[in-house]
């Protein structure tokens, strides 16, 4: 399906995820203003006037609200590793999908501020990695359709982990790097996926 096929989401879908868009900007904010550990699901809701069953909709946890995808944006993943060009291999496919994420989230107020609040609490870095287990499934969902294997084949899931580890490290990166620009986010997954394809081989 090109872009131009994509149907125009209705009423229902844009309040969602403007819905899910507000729970995050909270959720991120609160937890850059009082610490992560000190904010709650309760706290995030009363500031956007949900109840919580509504946040349970849209997210898993509080973790999964500061970084994870959320379950329509789990859907979009897996759709877009299917529509990559079809001469990619899988892991160019999958890690073609995380970089244009990247692109699209450095020029988000949000991704701004869950960076900084990354660095402000690097402790999140280990938790981020468990809130995004449903974006790795996602990815994983995107390869076996491209490949026609099965989720548990262990191919697919090795590659979806490569993938996934590749982000981990290039954010840990450039966290580590804060005199940076955000697009510097790209580059060092860019410089990941190619150790890996070298076959981890020591660089020069």
């Amino acid at each position: 399906m090109t872009a131009r096929d994509t149907p125009t989401p209705g009423l229902r879908e844009r309040k969602k995820a403007a819905t899910r868009a507000a729970l995050r900007e909270v959720a991120v904010r609160l937890g850059r203003e009082h610490g992560p550990d000190a904010v709650t699901v309760e706290a995030i809701c009363a500031e956007v006037d949900v109840s919580p069953r509504t946040f349970f909709n849209h997210f898993t946890s509080k973790d999964d609200a500061f970084f994870g995808a959320g379950p329509e944006g789990t859907t979009d993943l897996t759709d877009a590793v299917v529509a990559r060009p079809a001469d990619e291999d899988p892991l160019t496919a999958t890690a073609g999908v995380l970089a244009d994420i990247l692109d699209t989230a450095t020029g988000s107020g949000v991704w701004h501020q869950q960076l900084l609040l990354l660095r402000e609490h690097p402790e999140l870095l280990g938790r981020m990695h468990a809130a995004t287990k449903a974006t790795e499934a996602a990815l994983a969902e995107g390869i076996a359709r491209r490949t026609d294997r099965t989720v548990a084949d262990p191919y697919v899931l090795t590659t979806a982990a490569t993938a996934m580890t590749a982000l981990r490290v290039a954010v840990g990166l450039w966290l580590d790097h804060p005199e940076s620009p955000e697009t510097a986010a790209r580059d060092h997954l860019d410089g990941v996926v190619a150790l890996v394809r070298a076959g981890l081989a020591p660089p020069p």
